[in-house]
């Protein structure tokens, strides 16, 4: 049976871990031969308490190197352990882990090499999430999907599963300081389907913040323009996955 890890970057995240936790043990998908990796990314309060006291696998880093870098320990963790594939989860609860069984029926059932979820897709759900926000990614799926031929409904939904194995130059590619922050998640995006080999789908799944407040720590400008910047870096960039 596949070996799946489920890769969580965790900053400051203690008054929703606890929940986020809950639902995890509520959906454990043994079925699924599946793995969660907490990675705590400098949190300075209880978060790193809250994932020890639970007894789940954990990196703890000393200080926030950015969820970029977070998600790559993840993918040299799950190289090294020998996963088949990996998931990225958020830390903050915006995404059910009971969606999990999705990406994994659409990669070990359905021969799919890279998942990714959307907020848009029927049976898909977005409680809370801004209205200027719904507009500004529907207009940049749209455009990107229009230009590269591709259909994407949610270009920046960070709710993903892929094989670990598509990836033949991870190191290279990937492990670099520009990438740490939110870079890496559209950089590799872009890299994904840009790469007529890899068999590539959406799936509706939910994007549910807990709250109209403090529901992202994307800045508006900088953090945006990061991932336009390395959304279409990505889709240019022709080098091997």
């Amino acid at each position: 049976m596949m070996k799946t890890l489920c890769t969580i970057p965790v900053y400051n995240e203690d008054s929703k871990l606890i929940d986020l936790i809950n639902q995890i043990k509520k959906y454990p998908y043994q079925n699924y031969n599946l793995d969660y990796l907490f990675i705590n990314n400098g949190s300075t309060d209880y978060s790193a308490k809250i994932i020890k006291s639970n007894n789940f696998k954990f990196l703890n880093l000393k200080k926030n190197m950015g969820v970029g870098y977070a998600l790559m320990l993840g993918y040299f963790y799950a190289k090294k352990y020998k996963y088949d594939n990996i998931v990225h989860l958020a830390g903050n609860g915006k995404m059910n882990p009971a969606n999990i069984h999705q990406f994994l029926f659409a990669i070990n059932n359905e021969g799919y090499d890279f998942v990714s979820g959307s907020r848009f897709l029927k049976g898909a759900t977005k409680k809370n999430n801004p209205i200027y926000r719904i507009i500004l990614i529907k207009f940049f799926s749209y455009f990107i999907g229009f230009w590269y031929k591709k259909k994407i409904s949610d270009s920046t939904c960070g709710f993903r599963a892929f094989k670990v194995k598509i990836f033949k130059n991870f190191k290279k590619n990937f492990f670099k300081k520009e990438l740490f922050t939110y870079g890496y998640e559209y950089f590799s995006y872009g890299k994904i389907l840009n790469n007529r080999n890899v068999k590539f789908v959406e799936i509706p799944v939910s994007m549910n913040y807990p709250s109209k407040k403090n529901y992202t720590k994307i800045k508006p400008i900088i953090d945006r323009f990061i991932i336009a910047k390395y959304w279409i870096k990505g889709l240019n960039d022709k080098s091997e996955l």
